[in-house]
């Protein structure tokens, strides 16, 4: 805190123009630079984060596409698996080329699946049967395919299907083939179907990813875009890694980013599928570095344009300061020959304007002080007067009290002395809070009075708790209130006439004065509810009411004041809502 007090101080005694300079700096240059600085490394991480969901979101549809594959082949597979037709060439023992020759011009379903599905590159049936002849759909278990890893694994999983990426002998190249063994009714092996997919399919999937991208079977690069070397390098070392769907794994030299997506395709036990992509964090953020050099440039221009603007805006500034500073030396020295504005109507020119209206009533304000001093004079003589007039008043009703009591007249000389109690409570008012129980006194002192006035044609009803007496209440509240309902209500009613007052505390101090006098017609009901409500003009013969309103919501608040309910020739009940505040 020292050392910002310093600061400041230090500030202070700084040129006009210094002071607007060093503004400049802390609060346009060096939040920029801060806000600068942190909006490029937030957007860099909002680009890459984008950039990783766009990839596992790749990855997954890559998944996708690769299940629809799958999922074809394997229904392939089932169909040739469970075909009547097939299973009989794979049994029969033939005794002559021509009818394998006719039992093969028989069977229809691998054509029809290799038309149909674009996906399969070939169908092929590895057969023990040695009456059957080599053909591109059916061929012979040779000892060289019996060696085959693929081939052995097939006859230990029985029926069930798997992927593997296998040579195919025919075509000279790798393919991703299923592969399922195919038994006869006594579990005996008849056959190994393989199906090769296709490799144009899997390009297509991967051909339009933006990023490096790879396909593996059980750990053996199938498919890649990109560079083979470094996907096959990152594999690796993802593989070290616990794997699951759609792991993210950052590169160990922090500039590389690899998303893999491992998964069991469909029907299959042993088969571990991978999609790997692997994203350069250069090549995400290259577009947003280059937008963002651009935007310094910019910016850079502004700081040093404004910064011009700022210097050419700062001497205009300090030279009107000047200016207005040395008008105002004359004036301290004596001399009130000063220029008449300045140039400008901003601040400073009102400023002067009102400085140069200052020095001109200065001669005038000699001549007024004196006058002021006289006025003073006559104000304290009114104020004693003032002071001397209400103890007059009290002594002559204590006079008239004890006159009244010395003749026997004991109810005159209550009366007086109840009237004494209440004008001095009224002089002595303040706009304090009180005590609600001074307050409840000062309304029996003037309901008594009325009573020794109008005798039994006034009776009067308070209803309030003592725990309530404590509460603090702002003074004149309510006796104004009773007074209102005996001048307006009570006075020209012919017949007995009754006030109740009623006095609650629960979360707000409720008062209320009801009467059964002459009541409000409608049309002066509504005027005078508007008046309190919205405050506007008085009406003739509101002030009580009025005044007490405006005390209320200038001293609690709006939230708070008085409700009127009133019907002509019936009465009067007025309500008073307070806050409920506990005496100190």
């Amino acid at each position: 805190m020292q050392i910002t007090n310093r600061l400041f101080d230090s500030l202070k005694n700084l040129k006009v123009k210094n002071q607007l300079i060093g503004m400049y700096i802390s609060v346009v240059i060096i939040p920029v630079l801060i806000l600068g600085s942190f909006l490029t490394n937030r957007m860099c991480n909002m680009v890459i984060d984008r950039a990783i969901n766009e990839a596992s979101i790749n990855t997954e549809r890559i998944k996708e596409r690769m299940n629809e594959t799958i999922k074809i082949a394997s229904n392939v597979a089932d169909r040739i698996y469970v075909d009547d037709k097939i299973r009989t060439i794979l049994t029969t023992k033939y005794e002559s080329t021509g009818e394998v020759v006719a039992a093969y011009n028989t069977e229809t379903t691998i054509e029809e699946c290799l038309k149909n599905y674009s996906e399969i590159q070939s169908i092929k049936i590895y057969v023990m049967n040695e009456t059957l002849l080599s053909s591109s759909k059916f061929t012979h278990i040779t000892d060289e395919v019996r060696k085959q890893e693929w081939y052995q694994n097939a006859r230990l999983r029985e029926d069930c299907l798997e992927w593997e990426y296998k040579y195919d002998e025919v075509m000279k190249k790798d393919y991703l083939a299923l592969i399922r063994a195919i038994h006869n009714k006594n579990n005996g092996l008849i056959g190994v179907l393989v199906i090769n997919i296709n490799p144009e399919r899997l390009q297509n999937i991967i051909k339009d990813e933006p990023y490096d991208t790879l396909i593996a079977v059980n750990q053996e690069i199938i498919e890649t875009k990109g560079n083979r070397e470094i996907l096959e390098n990152q594999l690796e070392l993802i593989r070290q890694e616990q794997l699951g769907d759609s792991e993210i794994y950052k590169m160990k030299n922090g500039k590389n980013y690899i998303i893999l997506n491992a998964f069991a395709p469909m029907k299959t036990k042993e088969t571990s599928l991978e999609i790997c992509m692997n994203m350069s964090i250069k090549s995400i953020t290259r577009t947003t570095i280059e937008i963002i050099g651009t935007s310094l440039v910019i910016m850079a221009i502004c700081i040093v344009l404004t910064g011009v603007l700022i210097d050419i805006f700062s001497r205009s500034f300090s030279e009107r300061i000047i200016l207005v500073k040395k008008e105002m030396h004359k004036v301290v020295m004596g001399d009130f020959n000063i220029r008449e504005s300045i140039e400008g109507h901003d601040e400073i020119g009102e400023l002067y304007t009102d400085i140069y209206a200052t020095v001109q009533e200065i001669y005038r304000a000699k001549v007024q002080k004196e006058e002021l001093k006289r006025h003073q004079k006559e104000v304290e003589f009114e104020m004693l007067a003032r002071q001397i007039n209400p103890h007059f008043l009290y002594n002559t009703l204590e006079t008239i009290r004890m006159k009244a009591y010395c003749n026997g007249q004991k109810d005159l000389a209550r009366v007086v002395k109840l009237l004494s109690k209440l004008m001095r409570r009224n002089l002595e008012v303040t706009e304090q809070a009180v005590v609600l129980k001074n307050e409840v006194e000062m309304m029996v002192d003037y309901l008594e009075i009325q009573k020794f006035r109008f005798g039994s044609r006034i009776s009067y009803k308070i209803e309030a708790d003592e725990s309530v007496m404590k509460l603090k209440i702002l003074p004149l509240i309510i006796q104004p209130l009773v007074e209102n309902a005996f001048v307006h209500g009570l006075e020209s009613k012919i017949g007995e006439g009754k006030i109740v007052c009623s006095i609650k505390a629960d979360e707000e101090m409720i008062i209320t004065v009801e009467d059964n006098g002459l009541g409000i017609d409608e049309v002066r009901l509504k005027e005078l509810k508007m008046q309190l409500e919205e405050g506007g003009e008085r009406l003739k013969g509101s002030f009580g009411l009025y005044n007490i309103n405006q005390r209320i919501k200038l001293y609690y608040g709006k939230a708070y004041g008085m409700h009127i309910i009133s019907t002509l020739g019936k009465g009067t009940k007025v309500t008073v809502n307070l806050p409920k505040i506990i005496g100190g």
